[in-house]
């Protein structure tokens, strides 16, 4: 196994993590390693077969300010924007509210090497990836 330069709380902090995709009584709450019937039926009824969600917020998990925090996650909105991805708004959410929310995309259809690539270019050390079983996956990425 392949040792990450992340360290152990940190890695625990986003396997604890709450990632909940989308606002309101329609949003879909997900756990890592944890299938979501509610995810399942998403990703039929969208016909998709897998889905990222990445963040831009706090690279490497360095605390930043609001202001840069956002100029990062409209960068990253732009982005996807530009490039066809369709995008909903979510929130990854520390239940040890340890970490205040960070605002994140979940991406239906993102390919596992495109998110990975997109999580490195925004300096991020994981992103989730769900692939058609609808479980998601915290993926390293350092």
């Amino acid at each position: 196994m392949i040792q990450s330069v992340i360290a152990k709380n940190l890695i625990a902090s986003y396997l604890c993590a709450n990632y909940q995709i989308g606002a309101g009584p329609d949003s879909i709450s997900l756990r890592i390693d944890q299938y979501s019937e509610a995810l399942a039926k998403f990703l039929i009824s969208s016909e998709q077969s897998c889905a990222a969600i990445i963040s831009a917020d706090n690279p490497y998990s360095l605390r930043l300010s609001n202001e840069k925090n956002w100029d990062a996650h409209e960068s990253l909105r732009n982005f996807l924007i530009c490039h066809s991805y369709p995008i909903i708004e979510s929130l990854n959410l520390d239940p040890a509210d340890s970490w205040p929310a960070e605002k994140s995309f979940f991406v239906p259809g993102l390919d596992l090497n495109t998110a990975q690539t997109l999580g490195q270019q925004y300096d991020q050390n994981a992103i989730v990836w769900i692939g058609n079983d609808a479980i998601p996956r915290l993926i390293l990425l350092r």
